[in-house]
C-alpha cells in the first residue's frame, strides 16, 4: 500500500511539475489544427454552412427498441415467433467543440433496476459519409412462440439478445446536402437540396433462451450474419427556421447466414432473393435563433428475410428529442 501511495504522489508531483507553458503550446496546436479543419470550405456557402460559434452543448431524450418476427409455414409445423424489447429510455448530455463530439448517456431504467439492457454507439460522420456502430445487449425480449398446435409465452430475461450493427453512407452531393445539419447540427443547411446515397450494411447476432426460462418451453438458438450493399435517396427541406430531413437507403444482402435451433433440432435458413437491410431516417430541426434550437430525429434499420411463407424480420428503432445552444 507504501509503494502504491508513493507512485500515485509521485505522479502528480510529475503532473503538477509540466511546465504549464509545454501544455499551453501543446493547447494551441490541438486547436489550431480543429481550426484549420473546421473552416476549411469544401462546399457550397450558398447551400452549407458552419455555425458562428464553435461549441455546442446538446440535451436529448432518447427512446429505442427492436422486434423480431419469425415465420414458417412451409413444414408441417407451423412456426410463428413475435419477440420485442421493453422501450429503452435515456438522457444523454453532448458536447462537440469544432466537430469532435461526445455525450454522456443515463438510463433510469436501469438505476432503478427495471432495464438492464445495454447500447453502446459510436458514430463518424461528414458531409461526404456517414459511419454508424451500434452494439446491444437486451434481457428484455417477451413475446410468444407457437410450434404446431403449442404455444409459448416468453417473459422478460428468458431470453438474451446481442446484436452488433454497422452501416455506412456515402453522399453524393457532398457540396451542397449536409445530413449533419439535420443530426449532429455541425452544420447549417441554408437551401434545400437532396443527394443520391450508396452505402454498406451488416449485422449479426445471437438470440438465445436463458437459464431463466421455464422448463416447458423450447431451448432455443438464433444465430445469424448479414451483408448488404445498395443505395437510396436523401433530402432536406428548408422552410425559414425549419429543417426537414428524410433519407432512404435500401441495401440488398449479398451474404446472408442464418442458422434456427429449437430443442436440438437445426434449421438452416438460405438466402431468399432479394433479402433487405433498410435504413431510413428522419429530422425536424427548428432554429430558434443563431444560438438555440431544437428538434427530433428517428432512425429505423428493418431487415427482411425470406418471402410470405417463411420470413424473418428484425426492426431496431431509436427516436430522439434534443434542445441545444451554442457557445
Amino acid at each position: 500500500m507504501t509503494r502504491v501511495c508513493a507512485t500515485i504522489l509521485m505522479l502528480m508531483v510529475s503532473v503538477c511539475a509540466f511546465p504549464q507553458s509545454k501544455i499551453k503550446r501543446l493547447y494551441e496546436r490541438a486547436d489550431s489544427f480543429l481550426r484549420v479543419r473546421y473552416e476549411r470550405v469544401t462546399y457550397d456557402t450558398g447551400y452549407i454552412c458552419r455555425p458562428d460559434r464553435r461549441l455546442t452543448l446538446r440535451l436529448r431524450g432518447n427512446l429505442s427498441g427492436n422486434t423480431f418476427r419469425y415465420r414458417n409455414e412451409e413444414g408441417e409445423n407451423n412456426i410463428h415467433t413475435h419477440l420485442s424489447t421493453a422501450t429503452r429510455g435515456t438522457v444523454s448530455l453532448g458536447a462537440s467543440y469544432m466537430g469532435i463530439a461526445a455525450a454522456f448517456s443515463i438510463n433510469p431504467g436501469k438505476l432503478s433496476g427495471r432495464n438492464k439492457d445495454y447500447e453502446f454507439n459510436v458514430s463518424a460522420s461528414s458531409n461526404r459519409y456517414i459511419i454508424d456502430l451500434n452494439y446491444q445487449r437486451s434481457n428484455t425480449l417477451s413475446g410468444d412462440i407457437s410450434s404446431g398446435t403449442e404455444s409459448y409465452h416468453i417473459d422478460k430475461e428468458f431470453v438474451e439478445m446481442k446484436m452488433l450493427y454497422l452501416t455506412g453512407y456515402w453522399i453524393f452531393n457532398h457540396r451542397r446536402f449536409s445530413c449533419p445539419a439535420a443530426f449532429s447540427q455541425s452544420y447549417i443547411q441554408k437551401r434545400s437540396a437532396g443527394s443520391w446515397l450508396a452505402g454498406f450494411s451488416f449485422m449479426g447476432g445471437t438470440i438465445n433462451t436463458t437459464e431463466n426460462a421455464p422448463a416447458d418451453s423450447p431451448e432455443t438458438s438464433i444465430k445469424g450474419r448479414s451483408v448488404a450493399i445498395g443505395g437510396g435517396y436523401g433530402y432536406n427541406l428548408v422552410c425559414r427556421k425549419w429543417l426537414f430531413h428524410l433519407s432512404v437507403m435500401p441495401t440488398i444482402i449479398c451474404y446472408n447466414y442464418n442458422k434456427i435451433t429449437m430443442d436440438g433440432e437445426k434449421m438452416k435458413e438460405y438466402t431468399h432473393f432479394p433479402d433487405w437491410i433498410i435504413n431510413s431516417r428522419a429530422a425536424i430541426i427548428y432554429n430558434i435563433s443563431p444560438r438555440y434550437f431544437v428538434g427530433s430525429t428517428l432512425f429505423v434499420n428493418s431487415s427482411v428475410f425470406g418471402n410470405f411463407d417463411h420470413y424473418t424480420d428484425h426492426t431496431r428503432w431509436r427516436a430522439r428529442a434534443v434542445f441545444g445552444f451554442r457557445l
